[in-house]
């Protein structure tokens, strides 16, 4: 056997010359389909991104849309204050004097029961 230890370290350098040759031919195989793979991805990644910028855009639009017409009912609602006190004065008004539920509705342009919950409520602040 041989005793040399620049023989054996030799030996040992070829080895490890070739295992770095043989794993970089398989890297090289791998990595341009892995490259593909990864710029493929990096697009889909891309077009999802402009889609929920997109998305983010339209919901922030509806939102504003929303808050203005929330505001604007807000505002409609506290001005007719008045308009609806009348209103329920004038439904309960014709509700003690024996009109139909039916009749009321039709004639102040309520459902049926809108009629009925106001009577209703009326009942239960008489109670009291």
């Amino acid at each position: 056997m041989i005793k040399d230890p620049v023989f054996w370290q030799l030996v040992l350098d070829l080895l490890l010359l070739v295992a770095i040759l043989v794993l970089f031919l398989r890297i090289r195989r791998l990595v341009p389909s892995s490259l593909r793979e990864v710029v493929s991805r990096l697009e889909i990644l891309e077009r999802l991104s402009e889609d929920l910028a997109r998305y983010l855009e339209e919901e922030r639009r509806i939102y504003a849309r929303l808050e203005r017409a929330l505001r604007a009912g807000v505002q409609a609602w506290e001005g007719q204050e008045e308009e609806r006190r009348t209103l329920r004065e004038k439904v309960l008004g014709d509700y003690r004097q024996g009109t139909e539920v039916k009749e009321i509705a039709r004639r102040y342009g309520l459902s049926e029961g809108e009629v009925e919950l106001l009577i209703s409520l009326e009942r239960f602040r008489s109670r009291k």
